[in-house]
């Protein structure tokens, strides 16, 4: 079980990094997903764009640094993150995906299930993190 927890826990670090190097590079089209929603101006846009890269990296390093943390981290936010796109869905503002990379135009169902399958892979692998703490990866 051991090996299946660094597994987990190894495809969700690259998964985060790849999302976040996606926004990243391309904070054009990110920014311009943001504004789509009808929910923020130009400004707030620019800004919450660099917000949600600062969340992003924060849960990479504590992956990286603290993997407890950071698997904590990763599960809250991503349950955050759900719960923001099923609003953006409930009040039709949700078009598609705008993550960059493979992800993007994703549909709301699409991306509502990748979600909740990361949701549930965070838990599985926090848990057994807890249940191995004593033991390195």
């Amino acid at each position: 079980m051991k090996i299946i927890s660094f597994i987990i826990y190894s495809f969700l670090l690259l998964f985060l990094s790849y999302v976040f190097a996606n926004k990243a590079l391309d904070i054009s089209a990110f920014q311009s997903n943001i504004f789509k929603t009808g929910l923020y101006s130009v400004s707030i846009t620019k800004i919450l764009s660099y917000f949600v890269l600062l969340v992003e990296s924060i849960g990479i390093i504590l992956l990286i640094v603290n993997k407890k943390a950071g698997l904590l981290y990763t599960l809250i936010m991503l349950i955050i993150f759900t719960i923001y796109i099923s609003f953006l869905n409930f009040t039709s503002r949700y078009e598609v995906c705008g993550c960059g990379g493979v992800l993007n135009g994703l549909s709301y169902m699409a991306h509502f299930i990748i979600n909740i399958c990361l949701i549930i892979l965070s838990f599985i692998s926090l848990i057994y993190y807890n249940k191995f703490s004593n033991e390195k990866y």
